[in-house]
């Protein structure tokens, strides 16, 4: 089994085709087809199957794929701190965070930080919850900064809390009211994350939990939520941490709702197995922050 054919597999698997992978890794139909056929024997299973004029991962390729996608990032990640222990420098920790971690919760974290380790160099890429922890199962990241991640495949540091609140326009008729029913909010249109976001996935546990289905639009990040909730299309669901400045400043208000928006953690998650002792340091320190 080759590196070669492990990054040809990854390729048809996003791509779909041999003729698209052989143009992403620059060679030919041939050496695609064959090197299929080598990582195939190699498993003993067929890996992929036709679909048409084009291919798709057999079940057997579906079980197969996350693993050849952590190999593969295991070896990037062994190459850059091999790299790194030649060259006695720290490799760049890479990030990734959810969109509200990295606008609001990590820039004052990761300013402390720079100054505790100024020889950790670091870099923070941003996503919905879904690509963040897909990025750190397939080694593209080293930690990751988001709410709770899946119990298997990774470790998660506790970072603090992360409230809730229903927002909408200040000349909202129940704005300033107390203990309103969630209930009375069924008839609301409701401003909602992407179905990838941790956010949309509370907004849902959260309506489910009242028995109400009322009509929602999908906007793609709580930023752009409040501004939609203070010009009144709607009412949202957000972080607290996203919205503060703009209740303090009067331009939207927190709608007093019963029950309660329930409130989550922040994590800083790493890989389960092997990260790298920069990662952890940077876990470790967010945890304690």
């Amino acid at each position: 089994m080759t590196l070669s054919q492990l990054r040809t597999f990854i390729a048809v698997a996003e791509h779909g085709s041999v003729r698209a992978a052989a143009e992403t890794l620059h060679i030919s139909q041939p050496s695609v087809s064959g090197s299929l056929a080598a990582l195939s024997e190699e498993v003993g299973v067929p890996l992929t199957e036709r679909e048409g004029r084009g291919l798709k991962l057999s079940a057997a390729g579906e079980a197969f794929l996350p693993h050849a996608r952590e190999a593969l990032g295991l070896l990037d990640q062994g190459t850059r701190l091999a790299r790194t222990a030649a060259e006695a420098t720290t490799a760049t920790v890479r990030i990734a965070a959810v969109y509200t971690a990295a606008e609001s919760l990590l820039p004052p974290l990761l300013r402390r930080f720079r100054e505790a380790h100024p020889e950790i160099p670091i870099q923070l890429e941003i996503g919905n919850r879904e690509e963040v922890l897909g990025r750190l199962a397939g080694r593209e990241a080293d930690v990751a900064v988001g709410g709770r991640a899946p119990d298997e495949g990774f470790e998660a540091l506790p970072i603090g809390p992360n409230p809730h609140v229903v927002v909408a326009s200040p000349e909202h008729p129940l704005a300033g009211r107390f203990g309103i029913p969630l209930a009375e909010l069924a008839g609301e249109t409701w401003l909602v994350r992407e179905e990838a976001s941790g956010t949309r996935r509370l907004v849902d546990e959260y309506l489910l939990s009242a028995d109400i289905d009322p009509p929602i639009t999908t906007i793609g990040s709580n930023g752009a939520i409040a501004a939609a909730a203070m010009v009144g299309l709607g009412v949202g669901l957000v972080p607290l941490i996203s919205v503060q400045q703009q209740i303090d400043g009067g331009r939207v208000v927190r709608l007093d709702v019963t029950p309660a928006p329930p409130t989550r953690e922040w994590y800083a998650i790493l890989p389960a197995r092997r990260p790298s002792p920069a990662a952890r340091t940077l876990a470790e320190f967010l945890s304690g922050s």
